[in-house]
């Protein structure tokens, strides 16, 4: 008897990237911090006061936000 393996999907599903854990922490702060309603600026100050690390290191900037913003889809108007 042959075995029959099936795999199922949502229609025009891809293999989505998988987030880890430091990038999934990294994106619930950033959607928390937009929901408050701060812009790129404040939320850079914010991520700075709570020594929220980067990705990659270094320190947080306003295009930092910005581009982390938009990696996650994260809208900022």
């Amino acid at each position: 008897m042959k075995k029959i393996q099936v795999a199922v999907r949502k229609k025009g599903a891809t293999e989505a990237k998988t987030l880890d854990d430091a990038q999934m922490a990294l994106k619930t702060t950033l959607e928390r911090l937009r929901k408050k309603g701060l812009n790129p600026m404040q939320m850079c100050q914010k991520l700075t006061e709570h020594r929220v690390v980067p990705p990659g290191g270094g320190e947080w900037s306003y295009e930092r936000v910005v581009a982390e913003c938009e990696n996650f889809k994260i809208a900022l108007h």
